[in-house]
């Protein structure tokens, strides 16, 4: 459908075995040299294992692409078989018709048909795909079937390739003499964040595609989150995301249309079903800072919340009045936190610091990052190191900055928490945190509660990864603004961020 689109002769992430697009990275060739000499040397069983997805049956393919004329092979793909009938399917791939299909004939056949091939000079070898399905049965006569040899070689190279199961299946007892025959094996792992930039490159270059990469790096980055680098998952987002993006007329892929591809896939976040509700959101600083946070294994018990009374959040504004006073500036509060409920509008990171609520801090001689969160956002410092890392996309590692950079801080306004997305619907952040079991007892909440969420992660310095819970699925602005307003008349977002709140975490245990 998008080909043309995009200037492609055909689709480059189709998820078939196709031998052309084997991706040569060390792991891949370790293990296509570990077939080709286990076969050519005649060393009788190898053992190839991987997860799903991993590659396996296009690493077979290519295999059988490149075998010399004088070996002969039998590719069994359906490993579900009696030993009969993998006996009856090899003889008719190697052209052999036996009237007589008992085992005892069917052997002697393939006995007569292995030592003409070995007085040729040829080679016989036996690949068996999915082999984690081998009964033990069927695993202990290829053992067997594996004494077919002269006092110098085996007659036939029998090839296991399956998932890690197999070699679970292998270290059984009852075929320990199986194992010890075992003379390579290898293991496909999923591929490094870093090779999957060029994973894609490759599946391009197949093609012979030269246009401009249809990815943008932060595309990339969670298509490697998503996928944890097995390659059948990155072409299927690669596919659905370059399917989004023409659809929605855009010639590159964004992050936002990889989230969405992936929460429509249900990878990296727990189903849940779609119900529009309104979050709450409120502010509260406890003054707890980043590294106590960071090491705090708190809990979140999933009940239901009081409706927050208009006093009380009058009083828990007047705290975060407080925080902002403690930095000595009364216009920079109002700089960091204004209210921008009646202008909300959708803007990228590099357009929003042209606002006024944006401000534009110089690091001072003692000051961090990390001081400079936990000032501004108090009880929030997660979720505002979260957002600062956003906002300076150009700093790496938030604890590489000196005295004299400048940062831009945001505030934690709809502005900022409210994100539309490509296909016109919004989601609200709910909060940032640094355990995932944390993150996951606020998305569980939000789940009872009937909300439907999604989590991403991102790493904001060298020691801290932070995982951000995100409310989905809210359907145009006006239901998003909606949500906003409704959400400073509760006290959620002020309990999900305030771990060491113990009145408020109380609160949770109260029924409405």
């Amino acid at each position: 459908m998008y080909n043309n689109y995009f200037g492609f002769r055909e689709l480059p992430f189709s998820v078939t075995p196709d031998p052309r697009f084997f991706y040569t990275n060390p792991v891949y060739l370790e293990a296509f040299a570990t077939l080709r000499y286990g076969i050519e040397a005649k060393k009788g069983f190898i053992v190839i294992t991987g997860e799903v997805g991993t590659g396996k049956t296009t690493l077979l393919r290519r295999l059988l692409h490149e075998l010399e004329n004088n070996i002969h092979s039998v590719f069994v793909f359906n490993s579900c078989l009696s030993f009969p009938e993998l006996l009856e399917f090899t003889l008719q791939d190697l052209g052999l018709t036996s009237k007589d299909r008992s085992k005892v004939t069917m052997l002697q056949e393939l006995n007569d048909y292995l030592i003409k091939q070995l007085n040729k000079g040829h080679t016989v070898t036996m690949l068996i795909d999915e082999a984690q399905n081998l009964s033990d049965e069927v695993l202990e006569n290829l053992r067997l079937l594996s004494n077919l040899e002269t006092d110098q070689e085996k007659l036939i190279q029998i090839v296991l390739m399956g998932q890690p199961e197999l070699k679970a299946k292998l270290a059984q007892s009852q075929l320990r003499q199986l194992k010890q025959r075992v003379a390579l094996q290898c293991q496909l792992r999923p591929l490094l964040n870093k090779e999957v930039h060029p994973y894609i490159g490759s599946r391009l270059m197949s093609i012979g595609y030269e246009g401009k990469d249809p990815f943008d790096r932060y595309a990339i980055k969670r298509i490697a989150y998503y996928s944890k680098g097995i390659p059948r998952i990155i072409n299927v987002l690669c596919d659905n995301g370059l399917l989004t993006a023409y659809i929605a007329g855009q010639q590159t892929v964004t992050a936002a249309m990889i989230d969405r591809v992936a929460l429509d896939l249900d990878l990296g976040a727990e189903p849940s079903n779609i119900k529009t509700r309104n979050l709450p959101v409120l502010l509260t600083p406890t003054g707890t800072s980043l590294q106590q946070i960071s090491n705090n294994n708190f809990s979140f018990p999933a009940k239901r919340l009081t409706r927050a009374r208009v006093s009380s959040f009058l009083i828990i504004f007047v705290l975060v009045v407080a925080s902002f006073i403690g930095l000595g500036s009364r216009h920079h509060l109002n700089q960091i936190m204004s209210d921008n409920r009646s202008s909300f509008v959708k803007k990228s990171p590099g357009e929003l610091e042209s606002e006024r609520s944006y401000q534009r801090v110089v690091i001072q001689p003692g000051f961090t990052v990390e001081k400079i969160a936990a000032d501004t956002y108090g009880s929030n410092t997660m979720l505002g190191m979260d957002l600062i890392k956003e906002f300076n996309p150009k700093i790496a590692n938030l604890n590489r900055v000196g005295s004299g950079q400048t940062l831009l801080v945001v505030p934690l306004s709809e502005a900022t928490l409210l994100r539309e997305q490509f296909d016109g619907s919004y989601r609200l952040i709910v909060g940032s945190f640094a355990s995932g079991a944390d993150a996951q007892r606020c998305a569980r909440l939000l789940a009872k509660e009937g909300y439907q969420f999604i989590i991403t992660t991102s790493k904001v310095s060298n020691d801290l990864l932070l995982q951000r819970v995100q409310i989905v699925g809210l359907k145009n602005l006006k239901e998003a603004l909606q949500t906003w307003n409704t959400a400073l008349t509760k006290e959620w977002f002020a309990l999900f961020n305030t771990p060491r709140d113990r009145y408020a975490l109380s609160k949770l245990d109260e029924p409405y």
